[in-house]
């Protein structure tokens, strides 16, 4: 089954912050284009192109400005000790990219492979799509390293099925609007939670629980990880299997907001005092045999900071640029 990512970054790309992408080819994968884009539109430059060919055994390197290409890197900048395509077909792939002062720093599978100079501003960035022959994306981290590390944890989980790490703390007004398709055992769920930075300790618990419960379940964690006993399940069931939902939730100064396929659906207020400035961002695991396919994560600031109107970016045919 084929699938795609296109999402719009959390904040400006700058020196020192690092993308971590994980995913999976097809078995009979010809080509998959990991894109940096300046916006989603058609004409929207792309400041960094990363094309693995597997036709070809290579991945190519390149930039379209104001609708041009320029010229492809193949062989130039290699580290000598990397395989012109290093990535297996078929086999979950891990994806590099440390932003310099002047260039990008690509590894793949953990071992350095190319450096890529700019050809524009890296601030433009705005956009990241992974289209072509995947057959799962599971991480599409972005993460700062320098001056110091955030999220503070640095490591992949194989618990989990989606990972979208941040580099920065949030502000009151963010929205976060994931699209995503759950799919597989009838009986399961899937779960979104908000860790706290150098910590596991889920901030938030979004844990929708189909057959037989059909209940959205919000919680958190004490210091001892240990669930709250005060959890919260009220709102109503608005997620159908094999059907796609656009999830927005609003951060304010105080409560996360849920909205769903246009129409609110409650709220989970903070259970620590700043916790917009220690949320690493969202992970998804998924529980007793369901998947969650995520399509789309976007990142807007409606600068609002109560996320009032924030509803109105989950429905289906509202159109995020």
């Amino acid at each position: 089954m084929l699938t795609q990512f296109e999402g719009n970054l959390s904040c400006i790309v700058e020196a020192g912050q690092i993308f971590v992408i994980r995913a999976r080819p097809i078995d009979d994968a010809e080509r998959i284009d990991i894109n940096f884009l300046t916006g989603k539109t058609d004409e929207a430059d792309n400041v960094l192109h990363l094309s693995v060919r597997f036709d070809e055994d290579v991945v190519v390197r390149n930039s379209r400005i104001s609708g041009k290409w320029g010229a492809e890197e193949r062989g130039e900048n290699l580290n000598e000790l990397t395989a012109p395509n290093p990535i297996t077909i078929g086999e979950i792939f891990k994806l590099y990219i440390l932003v310099g002062d002047d260039r990008f720093n690509v590894a793949l599978n953990e071992h350095p492979y190319c450096i890529y100079r700019f050809r524009m501003s890296i601030s433009d960035i705005r956009t990241i799509t992974i289209t072509r022959d995947v057959q799962q994306i599971v991480q599409v981290d972005h993460r700062q390293v320098f001056p110091a590390p955030f999220p503070a944890i640095q490591f992949d989980d194989p618990v989990h099925a989606f990972s979208n790490d941040v580099p920065k703390h949030f502000f009151p007004g963010h929205v976060i609007i994931i699209t995503a398709i759950p799919f597989g055992n009838p009986r399961g769920g899937f779960i979104i939670k908000f860790t706290e930075n150098g910590t596991k300790r889920q901030a938030l618990h979004f844990n929708p629980r189909f057959d037989p419960l059909y209940v959205v379940v919000r919680n958190s964690q004490t210091e001892s990880l240990e669930f709250r006993r005060e959890e919260e399940r009220s709102g109503g069931f608005p997620f159908v299997l094999d059907q796609q939902f656009k999830l927005a939730i609003g951060l304010t100064e105080s409560e996360f907001k849920f909205s769903v396929n246009g129409s609110v659906f409650g709220a989970y207020a903070y259970r620590n005092v700043n916790q917009l400035n220690i949320l690493n961002g969202f992970k998804v695991q998924c529980t007793n045999g369901m998947q969650l396919e995520v399509t789309n994560v976007d990142h807007i600031n409606i600068g609002v900071p109560d996320c009032e109107g924030f509803e109105s970016y989950s429905h289906p045919e509202v159109i995020i640029s």
